[in-house]
C-alpha cells in the first residue's frame, strides 16, 4: 500500500533537478537586468543562494556517491540529460509534476534570514525577464514531460485555494491585491524566516552548526524552494514537496513548530497541498483509478491525523500552563486552516469517486 508522504516525495537527484532549474531561472534574470550595480548584487545573492542549496544537497545526501555529486547543474546540456534520462527511468509521472509546481511557484529572490538580507532586501525580476518568466516556466514543463498548461492551472488554483482556506482572516489584509504563489511564498518567508531558523537548525539540519545550518533550514522551508526536508524517509525519498508538510510526516515536530511560529505559511503549504491533491495525485494518468481513490482516502486521513495531533499539543500546552499563548493562538488558527483544507480536500475526492463510479 502506497505511503501517503509517497505522493509528496522526491529522492535526492530529483531535487537537485528542480533547484538546478532554479538556478537557471535566477541566472536568466541576472543576464536580463539592465542595471549594472543591481546585476551585480544578484550575482552575489545567485552565489550566496547557490552555497545555500549545495550545504542543503549535502546535507540530505544518503551515501557516498550522493555526497561527492551536490553541486547542481549549471551547464543546461548537462542537466538536460540528467532530467531526459529521468523520464525514462520513473515509473509514474507524479515527482515531474511535482517539480514544475515547484517551479511554478518558485519565489526568485526570497530572504535569507542573515545579515544578507539587508542588502538583498530590494532585490526583484526584471522588467524584462518578469514579460517572460511565465514562458520560462512553461519551457522548463515541456522539457520535463508536462503539460505547458499546468503552469498556470497550478498558479491560478494555489491563488484559489489560498482564497478559500483564509476566508474573510485577516490574512486577507496581507494578501489582498497580490497576485500568485511566489508573492505568496515571498510573504510568509519573509514572516517566517527570523525566527525560525534557531528553532528548527537542530531538527531540519542535523549535524550543521552556523552557517551552514542556516542555509540547510532556509534551503528546505524558507526559500520558496522546497517545502520541507524530510530525513530518513521511505522509499529513497529525502524532500518533500507540494505541500505534504501539512501532512508532518519526515520532518517530525519541526513542521508544528514551524506552523506555531507563522500560521501564515500554513496556508501557502495547505493550498499547494490542494494544488497536489486536485492536479496531480487525483488525475494520474499512469495509476488505476481505484489505487488513486485508495492513495486519496490515506492522505485525508492523514491530514486527521495531523489535524489531532495538532490539537493534542495545543491541549497539553494549555494544561501546562506556561507562558505559550501566542503559540495556543497561532495553532488554533492552524487547525482551522487546516480543517478547511481537509474540508475542501474530501469535497475533491467526492467528486472524482462520483466521476469514476466509484462512490
Amino acid at each position: 500500500m502506497t505511503s501517503p508522504m509517497e505522493e509528496f516525495g522526491l529522492n535526492f537527484e530529483q531535487t537537485k533537478i528542480l533547484c538546478s532549474f532554479q538556478y537557471f531561472l535566477i541566472q536568466q534574470d541576472v543576464d536580463t537586468e539592465a542595471d549594472l550595480l543591481i546585476k551585480q548584487l544578484k550575482l552575489r545573492y545567485l552565489n550566496h543562494w547557490i552555497k545555500s542549496i549545495e550545504k542543503f544537497l549535502s546535507s540530505i545526501a544518503s551515501n557516498g556517491l550522493e555526497k561527492r555529486n551536490t553541486s547542481l547543474y549549471t551547464d543546461y546540456s548537462s542537466l538536460e540529460e540528467v532530467f531526459k534520462r529521468m523520464k525514462w527511468s520513473i515509473n509514474k509521472k507524479r515527482p515531474l509534476y511535482s517539480i514544475v509546481l515547484e517551479l511554478s511557484l518558485f519565489n526568485l529572490y526570497a530572504p535569507f534570514g542573515t545579515e544578507e538580507d539587508e542588502q538583498f532586501k530590494k532585490l526583484k525580476i526584471s522588467e524584462r525577464f518578469s514579460s517572460i518568466i511565465l514562458e520560462k516556466f512553461m519551457f522548463f514543463a515541456h522539457e520535463l514531460g508536462v503539460e505547458k498548461e499546468y503552469v498556470i492551472r497550478f498558479q491560478s488554483n494555489h491563488q484559489k485555494w489560498t482564497n478559500e482556506i483564509i476566508g474573510s482572516s485577516p490574512l486577507n489584509f496581507l494578501l489582498g491585491g497580490l497576485i500568485g504563489g511566489a508573492v505568496v511564498a515571498a510573504v510568509a518567508a519573509a514572516i517566517a524566516i527570523p525566527v525560525l531558523v534557531p528553532l528548527l537548525a537542530p531538527i531540519l539540519a542535523p549535524g550543521l552548526s552556523g552557517a551552514a545550518a542556516i542555509s540547510a533550514v532556509l534551503a528546505a522551508l524558507g526559500g520558496g524552494a522546497i517545502a520541507a526536508g524530510g530525513f530518513g524517509m521511505a522509499g529513497g525519498m529525502t524532500v518533500i514537496v507540494g505541500g505534504g508538510a501539512i501532512l508532518g510526516t519526515g520532518a517530525g515536530t519541526g513542521i508544528s513548530s514551524l506552523f506555531a511560529q507563522s500560521p501564515n505559511l500554513a496556508v501557502r503549504e495547505a493550498a499547494k497541498f490542494l494544488v497536489t491533491f486536485n492536479d496531480i495525485i487525483l488525475v494520474q494518468e499512469d495509476v488505476i483509478k481505484q489505487q488513486i481513490a485508495l492513495n486519496a482516502r490515506n492522505i485525508i486521513k492523514a491530514q486527521r491525523n495531523k489535524i489531532n495531533e495538532i490539537e493534542e499539543q495545543i491541549l497539553e500546552m494549555q494544561m501546562a500552563r506556561v507562558n505559550t499563548q501566542e503559540q495556543i493562538n497561532n495553532l488554533q488558527q492552524v487547525v482551522k486552516y487546516f480543517r478547511k483544507a481537509l474540508e475542501i480536500s474530501q469535497k475533491l475526492l467526492k467528486n472524482f469517486l462520483e466521476e469514476n463510479g466509484l462512490y
